[in-house]
């Protein structure tokens, strides 16, 4: 042990040669206990360089110093190491080779670059590690890069997409620390001293910065928190995505979209679930709810109404459906039209037939097949298990809120499938 402690002590340091590297990565893969030991320092080290809400510059902590830790908690993320295929390890101190794959500023795609410290007032940068994860960073943003596994952000928004190949990858703010269990996963980080954590697709664990705790909560797609200054977590309510998942927003004060925010009434502090917003999503094959695969699509081949193509969606809760006590409160930018698509085959609650107006119009909702069952899901309008939604609308002459009931009247009214939002400027 004491070998493999002055190996990863070395590559912490920045003196490891390229035989240390080599031997490193060989114990790696063939060790899961060494793994698990090498996550566990990784995520100290990570610990104690931070400090008062601000990363502590300088050499990383010697790992030939640090206690052997528990290490039940890291197995999952430490055995995934192997399969990053980490070939070497970098310190800060020597950087992080990435290939440059989109650049506003002065990179040219297909570049590559050795990183070791980040800091950008403008613009947005997507770089892939030789781990294979892909991060789209965006200005203005200042970050660390550990090794092809582990980055530290001290402020702004870093996505990352570990693919097949980066399940373990660790992000490090002031007051959390994530480290991936197979997902694409946003981290904000603001300088008024909280930590957003968003997961897009899969999972992450969110710990905080006393390295011998365990997780303070697991993140599935569809769910994010906060992390205050205190590392206490509260749920964020809605999520904007503008054009995919690399362009995001929590802040609720995006100008671009229509819809600027989306909270409930039901769910506690405690929740975790998320409001996706989708500026200009909705078309052919949109995904109608959080975590679940059914799509909008048009009801026959002759595709969706003209008027929704590309207003501004938000993917519901499908199990909402159920809910009588539920109201939606939506905020709009500007002006705008207000949409609500609502299963044709249930009457519609009193609400909805008293403030909208059914335009005749209809949609379709792909009834899919769930993602164990191993069926694919229809592509194109009228394709698929196919239900119809009416289509209501609403004008809203300024910018401001607007409260949506529940999908049913009284408990016993039998509901098929929660309503979809949408909304277009005015």
């Amino acid at each position: 042990m004491n070998e493999f402690n002055n190996l990863v002590a070395a590559a912490l340091d920045g003196t490891a040669t390229s035989e240390q590297h080599e031997e490193l990565a060989k114990r790696l893969r063939s060790d899961a206990a060494l793994r698990a030991e090498y996550v566990t320092q990784m995520r100290l080290d990570a610990c104690l360089r931070f400090a008062k809400g601000s990363a502590v510059k300088g050499k990383p902590v010697a790992a030939r110093n640090i206690p052997r830790l528990p290490v039940k908690r890291v197995l999952a993320a430490a055995a995934a190491v192997v399969l990053a295929g980490l070939t070497a390890l970098w310190s800060v101190n020597r950087g992080v080779e990435v290939e440059i794959v989109q650049s506003s500023g002065t990179w040219q795609a297909g570049q590559r670059v050795r990183l070791g410290h980040l800091k950008m007032d403008i613009g947005h940068v997507q770089m892939r590690l030789t781990s294979g994860v892909l991060l789209d960073v965006a200005a203005p943003v200042e970050m660390q890069f550990v090794d092809a596994m582990h980055v530290r952000v001290t402020f702004g928004q870093v996505t990352a997409d570990v693919g097949d190949d980066g399940k373990g990858f660790i992000v490090d703010t002031a007051q959390a620390q994530v480290v991936d269990l197979g997902t694409k996963f946003g981290v904000d980080v603001t300088r008024s001293g909280h930590t957003d954590v968003v997961v897009f697709q899969g999972e992450v664990e969110v710990f905080d910065r006393q390295p011998k705790r365990g997780p303070m909560t697991r993140l599935v797609e569809g769910e994010a928190v906060r992390v205050d200054a205190r590392q206490q977590l509260s749920r964020i309510m809605s999520v904007t995505s503008i054009g995919s998942a690399a362009a995001w927003s929590t802040r609720g004060d995006d100008k671009v979209s229509v819809i600027a925010s989306v909270h409930d009434n039901l769910r506690d502090p405690g929740a975790k679930n998320y409001y996706r917003i989708i500026s200009g999503g909705l078309r052919e094959d949109a995904r109608a709810f959080v975590g679940q695969r059914h799509e909008w699509n048009g009801l026959t081949a002759a595709g969706m109404p003209a008027e929704l193509l590309d207003a501004d969606l938000v993917q519901t809760f499908v199990n909402d459906r159920a809910k009588v006590a539920l109201d939606i409160t939506i905020t709009v930018s500007r002006p705008a039209v207000l949409y609500v698509l609502f299963d044709s085959r249930t009457a519609a609650p009193t609400w909805l037939e008293e403030t909208f107006t059914d335009t005749g119009a209809r949609i379709g909702l792909e009834n899919a097949p769930k993602l164990d069952s191993g069926h694919a899901v229809a592509v194109g309008p009228g394709a698929g298990n196919m239900a119809p939604f009416a289509v209501w609308k609403r004008e809203l002459q300024q910018a401001g809120s607007i409260t949506l009931g529940s999908p049913r009247d009284t408990p016993d009214q039998r509901m098929l499938w929660m309503y979809g939002i949408a909304a277009k400027p005015l």
